[in-house]
């Protein structure tokens, strides 16, 4: 039987949690790179900003950030500073990302149930729910030095809040968003995108973080904690960056059925570039 608390294998865990930082680094730098024309539109002033685009581009940046101080972090250059400040600093980050990215759905369903005052304030509670969970768990999460790296530790019930209200928010927010649609019944394109997104970033995140809570309820040692919870945070940043890029690729289909009777609440601001065309406001 494996002896998790063996000082040589978390050693080892330890260089395994560096190498996939810096695999992550690369992924999503790439990702970031590849995906940067709706930021580009916006300094160009091609885009019109708009309030639900502050969230996507929140979330992007904010996990861009997290990532590139883990890795300076881990890195043979690094300069000590502070754990804890440096800490506070990634937690901080990876929060945000994780917040603007359920967010990012949120919105979405919020636009869907525009006629709904009630529902709509039921919305504005899980998110506030989420935010204060998501904020318990930076004010009591502490770093540590621990062969050499700045490992962060953190009161395991607000781990695990955080994990578990992520996703019980993306199933009520599943669930709302195909109500929403099956009261406007239509047979466009469109209409079947937004549920299968909804399905699809639901199943992804849920895979993702029932792996991270049942290393965390495990509580093998500090660095198996760790070790899924930076590829989870940057699976979710990049499946919701992706339902919210969706819409704004141009689609023959859609455009097929724009003559259709029933209308979806727009979901994205008309605007063109390069590697964009037109689309319906989100």
């Amino acid at each position: 039987m494996v002896d998790w608390k063996d000082p040589d294998l978390e050693v080892k865990l330890g260089i395994l949690l560096v190498q996939s930082l810096y695999a992550i680094l690369g992924l999503y730098s790439w990702e970031y790179i590849r995906s940067s024309h709706v930021e580009i539109a916006l300094l160009r002033r091609q885009l019109p900003f708009r309030w639900p685009l502050l969230s996507y581009i929140s979330a992007r940046f904010s996990f861009f950030i997290a990532i590139i101080l883990l890795a300076t972090q881990s890195s043979s250059f690094y300069t000590n500073v502070d754990c804890q400040s440096m800490n506070f600093a990634i937690v901080f980050s990876v929060n945000a990302a994780l917040g603007c990215s359920t967010t990012n759905l949120m919105i979405r369903t919020w636009l869907i149930w525009k006629t709904s005052y009630l529902l709509r304030l039921l919305l504005v509670l899980f998110s506030l729910g989420y935010w204060t969970v998501l904020t318990l768990f930076l004010a009591t999460a502490r770093g540590f030095p621990q062969n050499e790296v700045c490992v962060i530790h953190s009161v395991l019930a607000y781990a695990s809040a955080v994990v578990i209200y992520s996703m019980l928010y993306d199933l009520a927010l599943l669930v709302l968003t195909i109500i929403g649609l099956w009261k406007m019944p239509s047979t466009s394109t469109l209409w079947k995108t937004l549920v299968k997104q909804g399905v699809v970033y639901f199943t992804i995140n849920l895979v993702a973080n029932v792996i991270l809570l049942a290393l965390d309820r495990l509580d093998l040692n500090p660095a198996m904690n760790a070790i899924f919870a930076t590829p989870a945070a940057c699976i979710c940043t990049i499946s919701s960056s992706q339902v919210v890029l969706s819409l704004i690729r141009p689609s023959s289909d859609f455009q097929s059925d724009s003559g259709s009777s029933v209308k979806v609440p727009p979901l994205t601001t008309n605007f063109t570039t390069p590697r964009l065309s037109s689309v319906d406001e989100a």
